[in-house]
């Protein structure tokens, strides 16, 4: 493969930034406020104990807007319910990238990292979003949970 060939953006490049600019949402003549009632939707599917179906509405949110945080992170708290802790790794590293600051996709990642015992990436992710959580103590109370728990496997024989 020749250098210019290298940079040149292939099929999959372009279908990729279509999806980033949330080209199937516009194919499909949806706004983000009518996208909004899909997470409804889905939030109602998690509550009445039907993950299934709410990962369906999920997925579909995220392939038509990939970077809605609210979207990602319903993703991602569906997906470790199912016990898919790879997928919820993913939405909650989109996540992270879309809002850095946002102590959810931290406490995600880190909640999906000890469920892959992946527990040094817990550990950090966890800190992190017990640092980023201020005021939101569903946040820090379950990092200071998990970390809890990773620092107890640790010591145990």
């Amino acid at each position: 493969m020749s250098v210019a060939s290298a940079t040149q953006p292939t099929g999959d490049d372009e279908t990729l930034a279509a999806l980033l600019r949330g080209e199937l949402r516009n194919r499909l003549g949806l706004s983000s406020e009518q996208l909004r009632i899909g997470l409804s939707v889905a939030r109602n599917h998690m509550t009445r104990g039907a993950p299934l179906e709410a990962l369906r509405v999920y997925v579909t949110l995220v392939l038509c807007e990939p970077a809605n945080v609210d979207f990602q992170i319903g993703l991602a708290n569906c997906a470790g319910v199912l016990g898919e802790h790879h997928l919820a790794l993913q939405a909650a590293s989109a996540v992270i990238a879309l809002a850095p600051k946002d102590a959810r996709g931290y406490l995600l990642s880190g909640r999906s990292c000890m469920m892959i015992s992946a527990f040094a990436e817990a550990k950090e992710d966890l800190e992190d979003a017990l640092a980023l959580a201020g005021s939101d103590e569903a946040v820090a109370g379950e990092a200071k949970l998990l970390l809890g728990r990773i620092a107890a496997a640790s010591t145990a024989p």
